[in-house]
């Protein structure tokens, strides 16, 4: 019982946490990156198995830069602000690099399809169960 209360709490949190990151907007971040050559080149396998490895020195690495992250396709989606998503595959059962765009990019990602290869231009947000980037722009 007091197990399934602490999980509840737990999913709670995260749920508010997940609201707080989305609630920043999209464009502003983009608009505040898009004359910011990224500082990092990354695949989506390799950025999220550095957090998996040691979260601390990823986010010294990664947290509050402008990442280029070259990734499969997982998922195109939508989160629970209504946000729109593109997830690449990170790791082979669980784990992605979760990368949220503006409304404006709907046409491009409406275009996506799963198992497609993308390079994604976006500022790194940290891990919370997956690795974020916001403020979106597909590269290529």
């Amino acid at each position: 019982m007091r197990t399934a209360r602490n999980l509840a709490s737990s999913l709670t949190v995260a749920a508010f946490v997940a609201v707080a990151i989305g609630s920043s907007s999209e464009k502003q971040v983009e608009t505040e990156i898009a004359n910011v050559p990224a500082a990092v080149t990354v695949s989506a396998k390799d950025l999220f198995e550095d957090y998996k490895a040691n979260e601390i020195a990823a986010d010294q690495k990664y947290k509050d830069k402008v990442l280029e992250v070259t990734g499969i396709v997982d998922s195109i989606a939508k989160d629970i602000t209504d946000t729109m998503y593109v997830a690449l595959k990170a790791d082979q059962y669980i784990g992605s690099i979760q990368c949220y765009f503006d409304d404006a990019h709907g046409g491009q990602l409406a275009n996506l399809k799963k198992g497609m290869k993308v390079s994604v231009k976006g500022k790194c947000v940290g891990k919370m169960m997956n690795v974020l980037l916001k403020g979106c722009v597909l590269v290529r």
